[in-house]
């Protein structure tokens, strides 16, 4: 899958990069369960691969650009391939470091800073909206839930109600368990069967977001989120 009208193929008179071309230059992709992304300098582009990849990953970021354009923060798709049940997602190369290795460096000020910047984001996520009589919870591609809870489940939805969520998750506890042992949940009850479900980000961490900050001579600019690139998002309430 190609977006042809994406900028790679605007700036580049080529296609993009192979998978022979991608396993060459990756130096885990035999012995790793997902390898390190591979960057092409050269065409500012990341391939992101591996088994646990979900195809929705791409489907959510190329939603997310053309929906909310620059005003939420993530690498254009340029397309993506799939072989033997690896997913290679092809994708814009964001130049700065991620949170996961700045944090640390950054005092309370900064750190201030982008979690505002991260609200603000999720807040935007959170005002898409879909049709009363097409409701779901689930991925962006009307699959399994891919929160990072909820991955070693084998029946992750797509739920088509609250209540059922709701029941799914509430008898999570004893999915292990004999038929015959389990019980009903004492807490089931507070969870509400009513409620609304909106769009939010799975896996929020600071491996998946990329910042920066520079220096003015003694000044320190503030930093700024330049993109999220992991994107596990979801329907849920």
């Amino acid at each position: 899958m190609d977006f042809l009208e994406s900028s790679f193929f605007a700036k580049f008179d080529r296609c993009l990069p192979s998978l022979a071309e991608v396993r060459a230059l990756s130096h885990d992709f035999s012995t790793a369960r997902q390898p390190k992304p591979v960057v092409f300098e050269q065409l500012n582009l990341l391939v992101k691969s591996g088994r646990t990849v979900p195809v929705a990953e791409a489907q959510c970021l190329w939603m997310l650009r053309r929906v909310f354009g620059d005003s939420v923060p993530v690498p254009e798709v340029y397309g993506w391939r799939i072989e033997n049940n690896y997913v290679f997602i092809y994708m814009e190369l964001i130049h700065g470091r991620t949170l996961h290795e700045c944090w640390d460096d950054l005092d309370s000020m900064e750190k201030t800073v982008l979690c505002d910047q991260l609200c603000e984001i999720v807040s935007r996520f959170r005002q898409l909206s879909y049709q009363p009589s097409d409701k779901y919870i689930g991925s962006v591609s009307r699959q399994r839930v891919h929160d990072c809870v909820f991955e070693a489940q084998t029946e992750a939805g797509p739920f088509p109600k609250i209540r059922e969520f709701i029941d799914w998750f509430s008898g999570l506890p004893q999915a292990r368990l004999p038929i015959s042992e389990r019980y009903e949940d004492p807490y089931r009850g507070y969870l509400p069967d009513d409620g609304v479900i909106t769009f939010t980000h799975g896996v929020l961490h600071r491996s998946a977001s990329h910042s920066c900050h520079c220096r003015l001579g003694a000044i320190r600019m503030a930093p700024r989120l330049l993109g999220i690139l992991q994107s596990d998002l979801y329907l849920l309430l």
